[in-house]
């Protein structure tokens, strides 16, 4: 059973996703430049926005090269010392998850996207094993003053590693009976210094591109006036500039639903109310950038869901390859809902496989040069999401 998300969202004078030069992002497709958002802001912006987190009801992931400090604050609320907590996490994140930062010893080397369920489990580890730290202590310390000639000091190296690599391989053998966050069975984990417990993504998600071409971003040239500057001295404090540009977007996002309930490990109504979220989260909200100069909240001007029991979905960017031409003054988003529109009954008829359940929501009523998306069109957002739950619960 797969799940796709399909949007077409316009969006007034924005930066939503910057590039590293401060420009809005951008991408050639169908011959001419195009405005583009990238998965990458899109997905975040879905994993920590309230409305995500509020229907999923429980605590979602965090990504952190901080996972010592986490796990830390749980040692110390049970008792530990201070210095000694934060030496002893460190230790055994280093040996069971990811290595340490050469320039700070209490970051990891790289983002570990951990649940809350994991971090008590290695704070759980420690306090359970009291001879645990002092292993984790001598043997950072044997393989800092490694010398393969003293045969007795490598001996025991070995020795207490084969006990580490016990509980090592205990916490990956737990991971494997555990429900992750929501979020990351959605987005998927990858740890190269431990790939046992790395996660397959349920969610693909597309970069976000503008239906129509838009050319170089423009830029509000701004100034700020010193409000306690003498009434003799002319001149702004200080002027800068902003990059903009405007555009009607088209999103897509699909999911694995058994992919999803797997990784949750069965767990079929926290799955639920993963794709409750996610389809809210999907429909309104935005990445934040420049958000307090431009006000970028805009609701979308429509949205298709669809659920099919295999896997013969498509995205729907080629109805844009050819790019969208304003028709007079009629602007971008109703003839990007056409185009979508036309494209689908004309790429369905020939490629589907089975009979997919299809949600529509079309707020401001555009037409639909197709019948079975305009009988498919819900009134409202609830009655959108609703639709899709019931159909992966039946």
């Amino acid at each position: 059973m797969f799940l796709e998300l399909h949007a077409l969202q316009s969006f007034g004078p924005t930066n939503l996703n910057r590039d590293d030069t401060g420009n809005p992002k951008d991408s050639l497709f169908g011959a001419v430049r195009r405005a583009r958002i990238s998965s990458q802001s899109g997905k975040r912006a879905i994993r920590i926005s309230s409305l995500f987190q509020k229907a999923i009801g429980v605590e979602a992931g965090v990504r952190t090269k901080l996972v010592a400090g986490e796990v830390a604050q749980r040692l110390i609320a049970a008792g530990t010392q201070v210095d000694s907590a934060h030496s002893q996490a460190m230790a055994l994140i280093s040996f069971v998850v990811a290595g340490t930062d050469k320039k700070n010893t209490a970051k990891t080397n790289v983002l570990v996207y951990i649940s809350r369920d994991e971090l008590d489990l290695l704070a759980q580890y420690i306090l359970e094993n009291p001879t645990l730290p002092a292993l984790l202590d001598e043997y950072t310390h044997l393989q800092e003053a490694s010398d393969k000639k003293d045969k007795q000091k490598e001996a025991r190296k070995k020795e207490i590693g084969g006990s580490l690599t016990q509980i090592k391989n205990s916490f990956e053998k737990a991971l494997k009976n555990r429900a992750l966050a929501p979020d990351i069975a959605l987005f998927g984990r990858m740890l190269a210094d431990n790939p046992t417990i790395n996660v397959d993504a349920a969610c693909q998600f597309a970069h976000a591109l503008s239906t129509h071409e838009v050319n170089a971003a423009e830029f509000d040239y701004f100034t700020a006036v010193d409000d306690r500057q003498s009434d003799d001295t002319s001149g702004a404090a200080m002027l800068g500039l902003v990059a903009y540009n405007s555009a009607t977007y088209y999103r897509c996002a699909r999911i694995d639903w058994e992919q999803l309930v797997n990784n949750l490990h069965g767990d079929i109504d926290l799955a639920l109310r993963t794709i409750d979220g996610f389809m809210r989260a999907f429909a309104l909200v935005v990445p934040s950038g420049k958000k307090n100069s431009f006000v970028n909240q805009h609701h979308p001007d429509f949205l298709m869901a669809v659920l099919r029991p295999d896997n013969d979905g498509q995205s729907l960017i080629n109805a844009f390859e050819q790019p969208i031409r304003a028709k007079g003054s009629s602007g971008y988003v109703a003839p990007s809902i056409e185009a979508l529109a036309r494209y689908w009954d004309q790429t369905e008829s020939v490629f589907r496989l089975s009979n997919p359940l299809i949600a529509v929501l079309n707020p401001r009523q555009h037409p639909l040069p197709s019948q079975e998306l305009t009988a498919a069109t819900q009134g409202n957002l609830p009655e959108w999401i609703g639709a899709i739950l019931a159909g992966l619960e039946g």
